[in-house]
């Protein structure tokens, strides 16, 4: 029975050195199928992926292409049809020589059918005349009666009550064409669906109808214009280039299946949709001839609903970033694929290509639009799928196979273990025994065991212990009085030490050799914060304070550096300035050093701005003293340029020179003002006001200024107490930040203002979304003359400070290069 509990030891260790590398090795190589499953799966994919957006590039690069070349062909017959005698017999010829076959579905969802009828290129032709009076016209293949001919010389007599294209067509030049944005009536989603689920299969519904007017002026014999020429493209040719691709399959299709996200669509080069599965997502006007606006985050229930939201790909981030990025990326003239998911929820790889354009309105990005094809990216992964099967399946055989293995060394584990604990559990019994007596208290018993295996020689050390533990027993009572003597003195002196160190205003703290903290006073542990404990790193704990851990590391590993020193670091989001001392504890260091620290930020602070305040006064002077002398000068010189102005013998390019010469005396002029404003600004005259009307009507001044740079501008007003302050210092003061917001983003963005209470003060927060300013500026800004604009003086900053603390206030700044700047206004709220 004694021998079992040692068997089982053994037998567990035996089974644990012999089993565990087999199970870890069977366990590696299983993780290891399962990282090469999961490896091959993923590569076929990247690389089925790859091919196939390949593919789709290219092919949308190839309908790209022929869309050009169609576009080239509508430009020539344009030419022609203007070239022609203007008869209705050679018009009429003419229009019915030009058709292009369409491929469409009829009948109904029961007994479908498909049809391919050669239809009109052009749904309209017309004839212009100098005033805009259609004098003949063919539409839908019927010449129009003189009764039914439009006056299309304002948007409201075209056929969408919008179209300008006679207008803008009577300034061209002869040869030159104008070509105009898809224009149509929009089709809502229940008048192409008519009751069905989907457009696949909506066979009663509405068809979109909409045209491109190419036109081209005419001019007489004399070369004065005449009118112009008008060929409307069916829009029903321009949805036969996508309509009919089916990606992933080497036939077409009469018409795709949007749910699968294997479709094709144009967009223009505004990012409208222009052809698409989805009639509704396209392009389109009211009946009263206003652009319906298009699907964003902010699309009301009721237009959702009614599929009132044609598609554009610039406001259609929030249904995935990659729509917009593809059409900022065609207008690049750049072709690729990305991942997407679609409205209906399809993920898939959607290619485009630009259709390279550069005529009528499409001259601005040099792009008519782009060609997308998207394709299900799950159909790319079937050949994954059958390795990761064949994978498995080898896994399982392994599995079983270990287990078989691991049965099998279990029971010769076990056998083993049996006749190895024979031989060790008797000798140990012995050993037990004696130990038993001796925790009885029988210091005399010895233990008798022959050999000299290691258990023999565990017998020799145990008699050696109980022959020993009487010895230091005696000792150990000894050493025990002599300690508690010692510890009593040691606290007495401790206490002493500590009331005189928590007592002084400097940080004192001492440390090890090898660099912990071994004591710290209250200074010290207010200044470095809760971290500073005994027994932390110090090279650690000093880490955030700059060149400091730099210099205890030298000093303790080089004792040298010892003496006091300044140190400048930025804590707790300001800059605070410390004395900093190090001295050795023992000769030379080798006990350590103690460590002091004196925060000198409070006399500093106060020195910069003494330095600062006789710097602004002297500047001032000295800027009195130059406006002065330099202002009468410049007005001589003026008047004496502005008589040679006025010569009038003075050729025209000496009067353009005079004139630059008198704006930019003009522009010294306002440079020395700005001086003597600054240098001897007019004394404040305060009165209760309401600070919200002040900002009110300066953002008024700078309105047509915003609306010119495309910024928005915003006023949040705050309940503010009426209270005293100077009306036109103050608003010559938010003048100077929002022109400085706006001139941070002069290509459009946002400028807001915004006002609050805070305490007894009142706050003004003038925030820009624009480039930020650089860090190495931001100590700069506010000191007189400094500039990163290269125009101006450099004072408005400055001006703007002189203000705010002649009213007590202060003014501050946060600045990133990621969410612009903000200025911030702070102002005593005194009735």
């Amino acid at each position: 029975m004694k021998q079992f509990p040692l068997f089982r030891k053994i037998l567990l260790a035996m089974l644990v050195l012999s089993l565990v590398p087999l199970l870890v090795s069977s366990l590696i190589l299983a993780l290891n199928l399962r990282g090469v499953r999961g490896e091959l799966v993923e590569r076929s994919n990247a690389a089925a992926d790859l091919r196939a957006s390949e593919s789709l590039r290219l092919q949308a690069e190839q309908v790209a292409d022929s869309i050009s070349a169609f576009l080239g062909q509508c430009e020539a017959d344009l030419l022609l049809c203007a070239a022609l005698p203007r008869t209705p017999a050679v018009l009429t010829a003419f229009y019915d020589s030009r058709r292009g076959e369409v491929w469409h579905r009829a009948g109904s969802a029961a007994a479908p059918r498909e049809v391919r009828e050669l239809l009109p290129c052009y749904s309209a032709l017309a004839i212009v005349d100098r005033n805009g009076r259609e004098t003949f016209a063919i539409r839908e293949g019927r010449v129009v009666a003189p009764a039914e001919l439009r006056n299309v010389a304002t948007p409201a007599g075209t056929e969408y009550r919008r179209e300008e294209y006679f207008k803008k067509t009577r300034r061209l030049a002869r040869g030159e064409i104008y070509v105009s944005h898809l224009t149509g009536y929009h089709l809502s989603r229940n008048e192409q669906l008519a009751g069905a689920p989907d457009p696949e299969s909506a066979y009663g519904g509405q068809e979109y109808r909409g045209v491109i007017r190419f036109a081209t002026p005419l001019f007489d014999r004399r070369g004065t214009f005449a009118g112009i020429v008008v060929l409307s493209l069916d829009h029903r040719q321009l949805m036969e280039f996508t309509q009919h691709i089916n990606p992933g399959q080497n036939r077409a299709t009469v018409f795709p299946s949007y749910k699968s996200g294997n479709y094709a669509f144009l967009f223009d080069d505004e990012g409208w949709i222009i052809t698409h599965p989805k009639y509704w997502d396209i392009r389109g006007v009211d009946r009263a001839g206003r652009l319906v606006p298009p699907y964003t985050s902010h699309s009301s229930p009721d237009d959702i609903s009614a599929g009132r939201i044609p598609f554009n790909l610039d406001d259609a981030g929030f249904i995935h970033p990659n729509y917009p990025r593809v059409a900022e990326l065609v207008r690049e003239g750049k072709s690729g694929f990305v991942d997407i998911t679609n409205v209906g929820g399809a993920k898939k790889i959607m290619a485009f290509a630009p259709i390279r354009y550069h005529t009528g309105d499409y001259r601005r990005y040099g792009i008519f639009g782009g060609v997308t094809i998207g394709f299900q990216v799950d159909q790319f992964h079937e050949s994954a799928r059958t390795g990761a099967g064949l994978i498995n399946r080898q896994l399982r055989d392994h599995l079983r196979l270990s287990a078989v293995i691991v049965a099998a060394t279990s029971l010769l584990v076990a056998i083993c273990a049996w006749f190895l604990s024979r031989g060790i559990t008797r000798p140990l019994a012995q050993l037990t025994d004696g130990v038993r007596r001796l925790a009885a208290g029988d210091t005399g018993s010895r233990v008798e065991i022959s050999g000299r295996d290691e258990v023999g020689e565990l017998a020799i050390s145990f008699n050696r212990m109980a022959e020993e533990l009487e010895q230091r027993k005696n000792s150990l009572l000894r050493t025990l009085d002599e300690l508690e003597l010692s510890r009593r003195s040691i606290l007495d002196e401790r206490n002493f030490k500590e009331s005189i160190l928590e007592s002084i205003s400097s940080a004192i703290m001492t440390v090890s050799p090898n660099g912990q903290l071994t004591s710290v006073n209250g200074t010290g542990r207010a200044i470095l914060g809760e971290g500073a404990t005994p027994g932390v790193d110090c090279r650690q704990l000093f880490a955030p304070w700059g060149a400091l851990a730099r210099r205890l590391d030298e000093v303790l590993t080089e004792r040298r550096g010892y003496g006091r020193t300044p140190l400048t670091v930025e804590r707790y989001d300001q800059l605070r300035h410390f004395e900093i001392g190090f001295f050795p504890i023992g000769s030379g260091g080798s006990g350590g050093t103690t460590v002091t620290m004196r925060d000198e930020t409070e006399r500093e602070r106060f020195r910069e701005e003494m330095a600062r305040l006789d710097r602004l006064a002297s500047l001032g002077k000295l800027a009195a003293g130059i406006a002065h002398e330099v202002r009468n000068p410049l007005t001589g010189v003026a008047l004496l340029l502005d008589d040679l102005h006025d010569s009038p013998g003075l050729d025209p390019e000496n009067q353009a020179m005079m004139s630059k010469a008198l704006q930019e005396l003009e522009r010294v002029e306002r440079l020395v003002a700005a001086l003597l404003n600054y240098s001897s600004p007019p004394k404040a005259c305060f009165r209760t006001g309401d600070l919200n009307r002040v900002i009110q009507d300066t953002l008024l001044l700078l309105r047509r200024e915003g609306e010119r740079q495309r910024v928005t501008m915003t006023f949040t007003a705050g309940e503010l107490p009426p209270f005293r302050f100077d009306v036109e210092k103050i608003k010559q003061a938010l003048l100077n930040l929002v022109k400085n917001a706006l001139e941070a983003v002069p290509n459009g963005g946002n400028v807001e203002i915004c006002t609050a209470t805070a305490g007894t003060a009142v706050t003004v927060t003038i925030a820009d979304n624009g480039p930020g300013i650089a860090e190495a500026d931001l100590p700069l800004i506010f000191e007189p003359f400094f500039t990163c604009k290269g125009t101006g003086t450099g004072l408005g900053l400055s001006i703007t400070q002189q203000v705010v603390e002649e009213h007590h206030g202060r003014v501050t700044v946060a600045s990133s290069r990621e969410t612009g700047t903000v200025f911030t206004i702070s102002l005593p709220a005194e009735a």
